[in-house]
């Protein structure tokens, strides 16, 4: 048996908005999140992201309909633009919904634009989701969990948008991906082989051509997954609009480049910035 993993469950995920206004109506119109905080990013909250250039900037944390934040828009004018689809790093933040069929319904129309009706996945029956891309650019997975999957963790649902449980990256390197976040969870992580239908019909692949993937086990009923697409192109190095990192919550003791946060939504925390295999960036978020 796996022991517990000292990585998880994830904090949020961090949008970053070149219009943070109409990002932010638009996830409480369509998704029925709820602002939970407002702020203007300080400095250590800003390095403890690594976002040191956006320090000053708006921002808010959102929650869903279980009262769980689980995203934070930060504004960001000047953010590039970037397809997570065709691109390596963040490729989607996975989101537990009670409905999916009936959520895709209501967002007929709407800024956020499905990319792939609901269908059960590959990887299980038991799991239905459907892809959108959101109104800064960034793609969700909208996962209604029917049972059990083992040996997958996860959450029960307890609203019709619940919360974030599954980071999902796109990297060059299954293999280099996993050891990192294995390592950094202290627990081993599956490997397998399936099929990603959105990502194979935005790069122009066969429908049916099958990726290697890993996951590894978070606290929390959460994961991250790892899928490697070989034909998409290297992470931006820059900041861009959409999914520009994952918070994850951290156990152990922090690195010494941990900020002590005294300001925003994670005050009396300590919060370090990470660079992944994928160039992917994320932070870790302990207590003292």
């Amino acid at each position: 048996m796996n022991t517990p993993s000292t990585l998880g469950p994830i904090a949020c995920g961090v949008l970053l908005a070149r219009d943070i206004d109409s990002v932010v109506t638009a996830y409480q119109r369509y998704l029925e999140l709820t602002v939970t905080h407002s702020f203007r990013l300080d400095e250590a909250t800003a390095a403890g992201l690594g976002l040191q250039a956006l320090a000053g900037q708006s921002g808010c944390l959102l929650a869903g309909g279980s009262g769980r934040a689980w995203l934070m828009a930060i504004q960001a004018a000047t953010a590039a633009p970037r397809d997570a689809l065709t691109t390596h790093g963040w490729l989607s933040q996975e989101v537990l919904v009670a409905d999916v069929d009936r959520l895709a319904a209501r967002l007929a129309g709407s800024p956020f634009e499905v990319l792939r009706p609901p269908a059960n996945l590959a990887v299980s029956e038991r799991i239905r989701a459907c892809q959108v891309r959101g109104p800064a650019g960034e793609i969700l997975y909208l996962t209604q969990v029917n049972a059990a999957v083992p040996p997958f963790e996860l959450p029960t649902c307890r609203a019709a948008v619940d919360h974030l449980f599954i980071a999902v990256l796109s990297t060059p390197d299954r293999s280099a991906a996993l050891a990192h976040y294995q390592r950094l969870a202290g627990r081993e992580g599956l490997r397998f082989d399936t099929r990603i239908s959105v990502v194979n019909r935005a790069l122009g692949l066969p429908l049916e051509q099958r990726h290697p993937v890993g996951t590894v086990q978070l606290a929390g009923n959460a994961l991250i997954e790892i899928d490697q697409i070989e034909t998409a192109t290297a992470a931006p190095d820059e900041l861009c609009a959409g999914t520009a990192l994952i918070v994850f919550e951290a156990g152990g003791t922090p690195p010494r480049e941990a900020r002590a946060l005294s300001e925003g939504p994670f005050a009396g925390r300590l919060m370090a910035p990470l660079r992944g295999r994928a160039g992917e960036r994320a932070a870790l978020l302990y207590t003292p």
